[in-house]
């Protein structure tokens, strides 16, 4: 798993030698040769007959898919996310919770020229942006707590104190609005999503360009996802507390 996530292609590399995994890791280059040969023959690893490297194999997108799509509350939210797409002519996003981090595995883009670009898998912290910060603030405590020490010992929150009186106020308001704080001049505005226990299982942003977010805009923009975010949650079997 250590060889799969070095080979991760990034900007200034797309493919791996054997010697330069051997040295990056400290390992054998025998035990690279192994593991790689053994990887590319179930298709988790493609090697390049020409240049004799490596890359990640397509099989590991059909696995990851595969759970994507088996996912209750993508399933449940696709559809409301198409039918707000449509009424608001912005993206709309999907993210779940893993550990510390949100991680984003569904997008429905606008037709809008300047849309608002986020990979899917695309992971961040869950102290930053609203879709993730809308999570967090929801969480019980016991969690939300033991998350917000981990963050802060990563040195991903600063001031801990202001951090979680911001969470009060994003539980309160039951939804969550963030400037740029992913990507540069763009606007996030997020509301939770639960299990029919009660549980925060996943998040519902509209996310633009900022020019497109003006006052009466982002009023209505907070009323539509809250209302989809509680459409995906009746969907999952959520009772709204009276």
């Amino acid at each position: 798993m250590t060889l799969l996530t070095t080979i991760i292609p990034n900007e200034e590399k797309e493919e791996w030698s054997a010697t330069e995994v051997s040295r990056e890791l400290d390992i054998p280059i025998q035990t690279v040769h192994r593991l790689l040969s053994s990887l590319s023959e179930n298709g988790f690893v493609f090697k390049n007959k020409e240049t004799k490297k490596f890359r990640l194999g397509l099989n590991l997108m059909q696995l990851g898919l595969s759970i994507r799509d088996n996912l209750l509350v993508r399933n449940s939210a696709l559809p409301i996310m198409g039918e707000l797409t449509k009424r608001i002519k912005e993206s709309v996003f999907l993210t779940v919770p893993e550990g510390n981090e949100g991680v984003l595995i569904e997008c429905v883009d606008c037709e809008l020229l300047l849309k608002s670009i986020e990979p899917i898998g695309r992971r961040t912290p869950l102290c930053t942006g609203a879709s993730k910060k809308v999570i967090l603030a929801h969480m019980k405590n016991r969690m939300k707590l033991q998350i917000i020490r981990a963050l802060v010992e990563q040195g991903k929150i600063v001031d801990s104190k202001k951090f979680e009186c911001e969470l009060r106020n994003i539980k309160e308001s039951g939804f969550a609005i963030s400037y740029g704080e992913i990507t540069k001049g763009t606007v996030s505005i997020a509301a939770p999503i639960f299990s029919w226990e009660g549980d925060v299982v996943a998040s519902i942003s509209i996310g633009g360009q900022e020019e497109r977010f003006r006052d009466q805009q982002v009023k209505r923009y907070i009323y539509e996802i809250k209302k989809a975010a509680e459409e995906v949650s009746k969907e999952l079997g959520w009772i709204k507390p009276r």
